[in-house]
């Protein structure tokens, strides 16, 4: 089964969290849909207390095959996030699919938002699962900086890195803010969670490569049912991460002893392109940056074929 990849619902609007008596039916169908998929090539599916959390997390535990952590973006679970990865990436290693703390169902009363905090409670979560050997460990966008923030806390634990679109090291909230203004919204927070149909078309601007067909009608019922339950804590995340920005790019994330692969979309309206090039000429001798010229902030999606294909070849060699 083949995922509409580019369709927006599995780029941003799965937040399985939610309540299903009032999510509309076509919202419902696509989770299901995402779990049945899912649960085709990982079978493993739990809630795992650690330190200060409870995470949800889909995995594989075959002894003759490598691990690869695979960390979800800001808008969806993992389900959704890697619905175009899972079925090829379980044929060559154990895949560990956790839902980040505060999305889909991995939840915590610590109110703890920095990205430090992610890292802690997944690396818990990975040693409870009795994994002791280094893994590789990819991100896609606020995933990719989990991703590396994983590695500057664990360099011992990771064998290569893979961060896909994500906002390391160079990004800022200037930067952020300005290209959200470039479509028509006032601020990076609200093109992560729009509130009028406006933000929304401005958001799908940045983002998808292709357009998203949908009425008015449709595009309320996802500010409704989707982006307004979760906007208090995203404003959260996002602000967490715009106070510390200044921490965050002081990090040099363990890129200039790991192998990593960066993988970009060349027209990101989130987390440009220059970002990627940036990294690249930062750790000339340990990253390889792999572009795509026609995609925006979905080229896992867009390209997944392609993008699969260079996860794959980058691990194994």
């Amino acid at each position: 089964m083949k995922f509409p990849g580019l369709s927006f619902l599995f780029l941003y609007c799965s937040l399985s969290a939610m309540s299903q008596t009032k999510t509309p039916a076509i919202f419902r169908w696509q989770d299901k849909s995402a779990k049945k998929h899912l649960f085709k090539f990982v079978k493993h599916d739990t809630l795992m207390a650690t330190k200060d959390a409870t995470l949800h997390i889909t995995y594989n535990n075959d002894s003759t095959k490598p691990y690869l952590l695979m960390l979800h973006g800001m808008g969806a679970n993992a389900r959704t996030n890697w619905s175009s990865q899972v079925k090829e990436l379980s044929k060559k290693f154990n895949l560990i699919l956790p839902d980040l703390i505060y999305f889909g169902e991995s939840t915590s009363a610590s109110e703890n938002y920095s990205v430090e905090f992610q890292v802690e409670q997944i690396h818990d979560a990975v040693l409870k699962l009795g994994i002791r050997d280094k893994i590789n460990v990819m991100g896609f966008s606020y995933g990719g900086l989990t991703a590396a923030m994983y590695n500057q806390l664990h360099p011992g634990k990771i064998r290569k890195l893979i961060i896909i679109d994500g906002p390391v090291k160079f990004y800022s909230g200037h930067m952020a803010d300005s290209l959200a203004q470039m479509v028509g919204v006032a601020n990076i927070n609200n093109v992560i969670v729009p509130t009028s149909i406006t933000e929304f078309n401005g958001m799908t601007k940045a983002v998808m490569s292709r357009s998203f067909p949908t009425t008015r009608r449709l595009k309320r019922k996802i500010l409704t049912h989707f982006f307004a339950p979760s906007k208090a804590t995203r404003d959260k995340q996002m602000n967490y991460l715009l106070e510390h920005q200044s921490t965050y790019q002081n990090y040099n994330y363990n890129m200039d002893r790991t192998p990593t692969l960066l993988i970009w979309g060349e027209k990101d309206g989130a987390v440009p392109v220059s970002v990627g090039k940036e990294l690249h000429k930062a750790f000339p001798n340990t990253t390889q940056l792999l572009l795509f010229p026609k995609a925006k902030h979905d080229v896992h999606f867009r390209d997944y074929k392609k993008v699969n294909k260079a996860i794959i070849n980058f691990i194994e060699h």
